[in-house]
C-alpha cells in the first residue's frame, strides 16, 4: 500500500463525491479487495469514508471532511494552489518534473472549491532569451537545494567579464529581474548576481559550506536598487506616456494642449538612468534637476558626434 495512492484515493473521493469499486480497482490498477482493504485502513484512520450499498451505490467521503480535516482556509488553500501552478512556468525542470508539478497542482485543487485557474504567471522575458533564463533558474535551483558550489563567467557593471565561483543560497525576483544571492568566493563578500548577466553556469561537485548569514528582506541590499531617489519634471509627448510608466512611478500627468504631456516622477540616481531615459529620443524632455538635464544634453551630443 503506498501513501501516496491513499491520498489520491482521497482526493479523488473529495472531488468525484462518489465512485465504485471497479471504478477505483481500474484507475490504480489493483483488485477491488485491495480497495476494500484501502477503504477499512482509511476507515481505521479516521478518514469518515463509507460504502453505499444497492443500485447507483458505490464509496463515498463525508462532504465537510476537506472543511473538518484541514487547518488551511478557503483562502489559504486556493494561494497554494495558485503559487504551484504559477512557478511551475519558470521550473526549468525536465518534462517529467514539470509533470509531477502539475499533477500536485491538480491533486491541491480537488481539496478547493474556487476557479483555480485565475493566475498565470512567467518570468522570462518575451524575447527568445527566455528559455536560457529558465535553464539557468534550473540549474541554480538544483545546486541550492544540494548545497553544490557554482561558477560561471559574470559580466559586470563596466562590462567586464569575470569566472566566480559562489556559494549559492537563494534565487530573488526584484523589480524586472531575477538575482542569485550568494557568498562570492571571488570578493570574498555576498554578491547580488543578475541572471542575465551570467554565462557558462556550471554546478560543481564540491559542497557549498559557507551559509547564508544576512537576511535577503532588505531592498538596499541589491546594489543596483540602494541609490538615492530623486525627483524628476519632464514634459512627453502622449503616445509615450504609457512606455515611461512602465519603468517609473509617476506622481504627477498633465496633458497639454500642444500634444505634450507634463510628468513628474521618481527614479534611482544611477548611471543608468540616463541611459534609459535617452531611449525616449526627441519625444521626452527633462526640465529638472539641471544636473540630469545637463548630463543627458552631453550624452546625446557624444551620440551624435559618433555619426557625423
Amino acid at each position: 500500500m503506498q501513501i501516496d495512492q491513499l491520498f489520491e484515493f482521497v482526493y479523488i473521493l473529495i472531488d468525484k463525491k462518489q465512485v465504485t469499486a471497479k471504478e477505483m480497482s481500474e484507475h490504480f490498477g489493483v483488485s477491488v479487495r485491495t480497495i476494500h482493504r484501502w477503504i477499512d485502513a482509511l476507515s481505521v484512520s479516521g478518514v469518515p469514508i463509507y460504502s453505499l450499498k444497492g443500485r447507483g451505490g458505490g464509496i463515498a467521503i463525508s462532504e465537510k471532511f476537506a472543511m473538518d480535516k484541514t487547518v488551511l482556509s478557503e483562502d489559504e488553500r486556493l494561494a497554494i494552489v495558485s503559487s504551484v501552478k504559477a512557478l511551475n512556468n519558470l521550473s526549468g525542470n525536465p518534462a517529467s518534473l514539470v509533470n509531477a508539478n502539475l499533477k500536485a497542482a491538480e491533486k491541491l485543487s480537488h481539496l478547493v472549491q474556487s476557479d483555480t485557474d485565475w493566475l498565470e504567471v512567467d518570468f522570462a522575458p518575451w524575447s527568445p532569451e527566455g528559455s536560457e533564463v529558465r535553464n539557468l533558474f534550473g540549474i541554480l535551483r538544483d545546486s541550492i537545494l544540494k548545497k553544490r558550489q557554482i561558477t560561471f563567467d559574470y559580466f559586470t557593471g563596466d562590462g567586464r567579464s569575470e569566472n566566480r565561483l559562489v556559494h549559492p543560497w537563494k534565487l530573488v525576483f526584484r523589480g524586472q529581474a531575477w538575482y542569485l544571492y550568494g557568498w562570492c568566493t571571488t570578493r570574498k563578500a555576498e554578491r547580488f548576481f543578475k541572471l542575465t548577466r551570467m554565462r557558462n553556469l556550471v554546478m560543481t561537485s564540491k559542497s557549498a559550506n559557507i551559509t547564508r548569514s544576512v537576511a535577503i528582506s532588505e531592498p538596499t541590499q541589491i546594489p543596483e536598487y540602494s541609490a538615492p531617489l530623486i525627483q524628476i519634471k519632464a514634459k512627453i509627448t502622449q503616445e509615450k506616456v504609457s512606455y515611461l510608466m512602465d519603468s517609473f512611478i509617476c506622481s504627477e500627468i498633465k496633458a497639454q494642449k500642444n500634444g505634450w504631456v507634463n510628468v513628474t516622477f521618481t527614479a534611482p540616481d544611477t548611471p543608468w538612468l540616463c541611459e534609459i531615459l535617452l531611449s525616449f529620443g526627441p519625444q521626452i524632455k527633462i526640465q529638472s534637476p539641471a544636473r540630469l538635464k545637463n548630463k543627458i544634453a552631453e550624452m546625446a551630443e557624444k551620440i551624435s558626434e559618433l555619426y557625423k
